[in-house]
């Protein structure tokens, strides 16, 4: 009886240890990492190199260099490029790049990090900062995709539901960044399949009668009707903007690219005409995370560790967030001042959040779908 009730106490010192533990969480190794050995080893490293999809991140590379002495080498490439690169580069062992910053939902969740290709890590200096939802794996920045119209032609924004896209009077005039090539827009049409619902509801108020179903719900219908339509697609945000914005059109487009192509610098240099469209229901667009992982036996692991620690602070981060519609996982770095649509909260009210189950879930299928009713 004794040695059982011993056995019993040490199984719960056990159980109470290992609760401990999980309650304190991430923050027991926290207390172990030593940033002035990181700095210095980063230091020694001499470099970090990086895949990513953005060119800010070039600029955001030289501000690292200026302040650490370590250089940056970042190649932009597109998101499935990444994917495919880092899978390739794995299984053949080559080791050449330490960070990536990648936008793939499906690429990251799906198969990198399950193949232990690359990991996420939050710096100990972050992990009671960075909001939660956005930490494992690291979300460093949030972007906006949104709808946007000529300006020089409209005084206002020209639609009020998604579902005048399907029609007759914008055919061949809604241009947006080609799926095929851009992961996130196919993830925010999975949304629109799980969100059928509402699109069926925007669909009565606006046409004044029930949908007609010929797919099996409104979100599909809504992706056939607009594959249908004859959208016409381009390689880049850049690229969509610009044909949207050039000025001297009649029948302008309505366009769908990054919100940051609103920024006023980029309307002087480029002479365009655009606007963010307000008021469209049932949402303006979507807000899509910007993933920075590390990479599976990095040649500059500490440097990695120290330019990912950069990157969730205001003077990393800038690079991005002087821009509309970009916001930082970090709420003590500001956005941009001047957005018509306000700041995060704002926007969280009129555009959908990437859901990764959902992206899962539907966006083979969906992407099958969108191309062949695009035929």
């Amino acid at each position: 009886m004794m040695k059982r009730l011993e056995f019993s106490k040490t199984i719960l010192v056990i159980f109470c240890v290992a609760l401990f533990v999980i309650a304190l969480g991430n923050s027991v190794w926290a207390v172990e990492e030593n940033w002035d050995e990181i700095i210095a080893k980063a230091k020694e490293e001499g470099k970090v190199a990086t895949y990513n999809t953005s060119g800010r991140m070039a600029k955001a590379g030289e501000a690292f260099e200026k302040k650490y002495g370590i250089k940056v080498e970042a190649l932009k490439i597109g998101d499935a490029e990444i994917t495919d690169r880092i899978i390739r580069e794995k299984q053949a062992g080559v080791n050449e790049v330490d960070l990536i910053m990648s936008e793939d939902i499906i690429g990251v969740n799906q198969q990198m990090i399950p193949a232990g290709y690359v990991s996420s890590y939050l710096p100990s200096t972050h992990q009671d900062i960075i909001l939660e939802g956005y930490q494992e794996p690291l979300v460093f920045l949030l972007q906006g995709r949104t709808l946007g119209y000529n300006s020089e032609e409209y005084a206002e924004t020209p639609i009020e539901s998604l579902w005048e896209l399907t029609t007759k009077e914008w055919e061949g005039r809604f241009f947006l960044r080609d799926p095929e090539l851009t992961p996130a827009t196919v993830a925010f049409m999975a949304e629109i399949v799980s969100r059928a619902e509402e699109m069926a509801v925007e669909y009565e108020r606006f046409f004044g009668k029930p949908i007609e179903l010929t797919t099996p719900n409104a979100g599909w219908e809504f992706i056939k009707r607009l594959a249908e339509n004859k959208p016409v697609t381009f390689r880049s945000d850049g690229s969509t903007s610009e044909a949207v914005g050039a000025r001297g059109q009649k029948n302008s487009p309505i366009g769908f690219y990054a919100t940051g192509k609103h920024r006023p610098d980029i309307l002087e240099t480029k002479n365009l005409a655009l606007k963010p469209c307000i008021g469209v229901k049932p949402v303006i667009g979507y807000v899509y995370p910007a993933y920075i992982l590390q990479v599976a036996n990095a040649p500059h692991p500490n440097a990695a560790k120290l330019f990912t620690q950069f990157l969730l602070e205001e003077e990393g981060v800038y690079a991005w967030t002087q821009d509309i519609g970009c916001f930082s996982t970090n709420p003590n770095v500001p956005s941009y001042p001047d957005c018509p649509i306000g700041g995060i909260k704002e926007w969280a009210k009129v555009t959908w959040p990437l859901n990764p189950e959902n992206t899962v879930l539907y966006s083979r299928d969906v992407l099958d779908f969108w191309i062949r009713y695009r035929k």
